[in-house]
């Protein structure tokens, strides 16, 4: 079985997995793209990994998705019981190297 990447994941594939196929307006488009741009950086930051060393986490693909997936359902600017995705969090904090919290 070959390793998927993060820089493997396409727009198409994060529309499926947030169920947004039917967005094909620019408005919506670059609304998924930021969400996408969002979600890396988030892992990147968190993790304090480089792009390359994230990329050969095939674990961080769902991770990814997760963060798109939930940026995309929670697009309002304050949320009444915010949760955080415990598989996101567990992947996320066995690749961390920033441990001040």
């Amino acid at each position: 079985m070959e390793q998927v990447r993060l820089s493997d994941v396409t727009l198409n594939d994060v529309k499926v997995y947030i169920r947004a196929e039917d967005v094909t307006d620019e408005a919506g488009l670059k609304l998924i793209r930021d969400i996408m741009s969002s979600a890396k950086g988030y892992i990147l930051s968190y993790t304090s990994l480089t792009e390359e060393k994230v990329d050969n986490l095939p674990e961080m693909v769902i991770a990814f998705k997760c963060l798109c997936a939930d940026m995309y359902d929670v697009r309002t600017a304050s949320v009444s019981q915010a949760k955080e995705n415990p598989i996101v969090r567990n992947i996320l904090n066995m690749h961390r190297n920033n441990l001040v919290v």
